[in-house]
């Protein structure tokens, strides 16, 4: 989670970072920690839903700003992963060319099935421009979705964003990129389907330090892959000559032995 919290306000220095949490949460060891983390960040925001849950039902949280239009543009991402340089360039190129409503990137073999046609950890959204969630809030979206399927989130956003195929022909932007050992799929829907090779060096990320880029590729082997940042990794990043980081550094510095500890400093 510092990782998260550090990283991405410096990858994407306009948004607002915002985790959801259940109130079981507030028990957990860590919770003071996230606590301090958003104290320390105006950018990091984290949120308590009074939802109930059984399973993955949680996973849905993530949409939340989509339905109840509280952003332009929306990013949902895993909160167990960290981009790296192909997934910031996928993402910047969806942000700078606004006639794309929907954009999924896909960066595994895997990700050749009709359950991957939008990566839930690996989408992003403006609302105003997607005509089916005109008159849909979230709520209404949540109690009348949720189950305790796994995979509950990108199944249901499926089934709503991608029955137009019309609007899936013009609007909804898949970019593909390319790793070792992985192969990419065609795509499945009727959409603007397109590599990293025709926008990757038009993509400009001098606002980031290469040092940071460098750590982030060499952490992850393909995008939206899980991994734990904890250790030698952290310890890194805290390494990293930058105002944000620095911030942390003191964040995690004043924390809890126990919390130092559980992040293997």
């Amino acid at each position: 989670m510092p990782a998260i919290a550090a990283v991405n306000q410096i990858i994407y220095p306009d948004a607002q970072i915002v985790v959801y949490f259940s109130k079981e949460i507030k028990s957990n060891p860590l919770y003071p920690f996230l606590k301090d983390l958003s104290i320390a960040f105006n950018a990091f925001e984290i949120f308590e839903l009074d939802l109930d849950f059984v399973n993955t039902e949680p996973t849905l949280w993530r949409f939340k700003p989509i339905f109840n239009n509280e952003a332009n543009l929306v990013i949902t991402r895993d909160l167990d992963s960290l981009p790296n340089e192909q997934e910031i360039k996928a993402t910047y190129y969806f942000i700078q060319n606004k006639e794309y409503a929907i954009q999924s990137i896909r960066t595994h073999t895997n990700h050749k099935w009709p359950i991957t046609i939008i990566l839930a950890g690996l989408s992003a959204y403006r609302p105003s421009q997607i005509g089916e969630i005109a008159n849909l809030d979230f709520e209404t979206f949540y109690h009348s979705k949720k189950s305790e399927l796994y995979g509950v989130d990108q199944k249901v956003i499926i089934e709503l964003l991608t029955r137009d195929k019309d609007f899936t022909k013009n609007k909804f932007l898949d970019i593909t990129l390319q790793s070792r050992n992985q192969k990419l799929a065609k795509p499945l829907i009727p959409c603007i389907s397109i590599a990293e090779k025709s926008y990757s060096k038009k993509i400009k990320l001098t606002h980031i330090p290469q040092k940071l880029l460098d750590l982030l590729n060499d952490a992850t082997a393909w995008g939206g892959e899980p991994i734990d940042f904890r250790g030698s990794c952290l310890k890194k990043l805290l390494e990293i000559d930058h105002p944000i980081i620095q911030k942390l550094n003191s964040v995690i510095m004043n924390s809890s032995s126990e919390i130092q500890s559980f992040y293997k400093l």
